[in-house]
């Protein structure tokens, strides 16, 4: 009896619930304060290092934007690569642009197109 109710309470500490992160600039009640400044490395610039992680796009969003054969070419990727892992912006940034709205100028979007064509990519600009 004794034995599962120190299983039990090692766990529930491990929910970490009201765990302050250290080096998070608070306020006097104990919340984050999301005024501060950034945080700097000792050369002064910005300190950008931790976890970024992006949303992912699903592999039925995929075959739907890009279609079946890239999205069949995507789940052959290596591992950290599948369809599901990447965001549908690293395949095509500038997926949301209406043709003619582009903000790339005549020539890059000319160059895209062409190595997208060598690609055998849809969807581009």
């Amino acid at each position: 009896m004794l034995v599962p109710a120190l299983f039990l309470s090692v766990g529930a500490y491990a929910q970490w619930l009201n765990y302050p992160e250290p080096g998070v600039p608070r306020l006097k009640d104990g919340k984050v304060n999301l005024n501060a400044p950034a945080p700097h490395t000792a050369d002064g610039k910005p300190d950008l290092t931790g976890v970024w992680m992006h949303e992912r796009t699903s592999p039925a969003e995929i075959k739907r934007i890009f279609g079946d054969a890239f999205a069949d070419e995507l789940e052959a990727s290596p591992i950290g690569m599948e369809a599901g892992t990447q965001h549908k912006y690293a395949l095509n940034i500038l997926l949301d642009f209406k043709p003619g709205e582009s903000p790339l100028r005549p020539e890059a979007e000319a160059l895209m197109k062409k190595r997208a064509a060598e690609r055998d990519v849809t969807n581009v600009v």
